[in-house]
């Protein structure tokens, strides 16, 4: 029974996921790429973002990363400013919102919108 269950909840979210996935957007080619910063707190936590995936390192190791889907971005102007929100699944099927500015100044740069002090810039393959 306990199987059964399980089985139900897991094709479920196979369909969730699925119709997440249909939606139509594009991750424009100059937020594509791996993001560094030089600020110490950091320095050991790039993040990369693909046409499709979000995924964060967590700096403790060779596999310690986490990646998620892109289900839906947003793009919009915010006092002169380019404010992308990027949408993403967590694995309980959760929503959550990845929020940022973004520049073309120096090769691109993005600040987060909650610590717009800090700057990320896209890192030479």
């Amino acid at each position: 029974m306990k199987s059964k269950s399980t089985f139900i909840a897991f094709a479920i979210l196979i369909l969730f996921f699925g119709a997440q996935c249909q939606k139509e957007f594009t991750v424009p080619e100059e937020l594509i790429g791996v993001w560094v910063t030089d600020d110490p707190k950091y320095v050991d936590h790039p993040f990369e973002i693909k046409k499709d995936t979000l995924i964060f390192e967590q700096g403790l190791g060779y596999f310690d990363f986490d990646v998620f889907p892109i289900v839906d971005l947003e793009k919009m102007d915010e006092d002169g400013n380019t404010l992308y929100i990027i949408h993403y699944l967590i694995r309980a099927g959760r929503k959550f919102e990845f929020s940022f500015y973004y520049t073309p100044t120096e090769g691109g740069v993005i600040r987060f919108k909650n610590q717009p002090e800090m700057k990320w810039t896209k890192k030479k393959s």
